[in-house]
């Protein structure tokens, strides 16, 4: 009996589509750069923790060498 108010109904429809697949689009390249951030923390972490392991181990005064380790209860080694 009436004709429909809104007769482009199905190009507003392709608009909201495109601007949502935008928005989608744009959430994703920011999430990426994100997560490229938080890889590039860890590797530099890594890179810190094995620079740390490989260096070589200083001893300390009380633990020359040729001197025998004494220790008793509740002492610790500082780790």
């Amino acid at each position: 009996m009436f004709a429909p108010l809104d007769m482009h109904g199905e190009k507003r429809a392709d608009l909201h589509r495109a601007a949502k697949l935008s928005m989608l689009h744009d959430r994703v390249v920011r999430r990426f750069d994100k997560v490229d951030h938080s890889a590039d923390a860890v590797e530099m972490a890594a890179a810190a923790f094995v620079e740390a392991t490989h260096r070589p181990t200083i001893i300390a005064a009380p633990f020359r060498p040729g001197r025998k380790l004494q220790t008793t209860v509740g002492w610790t080694l500082g780790l």
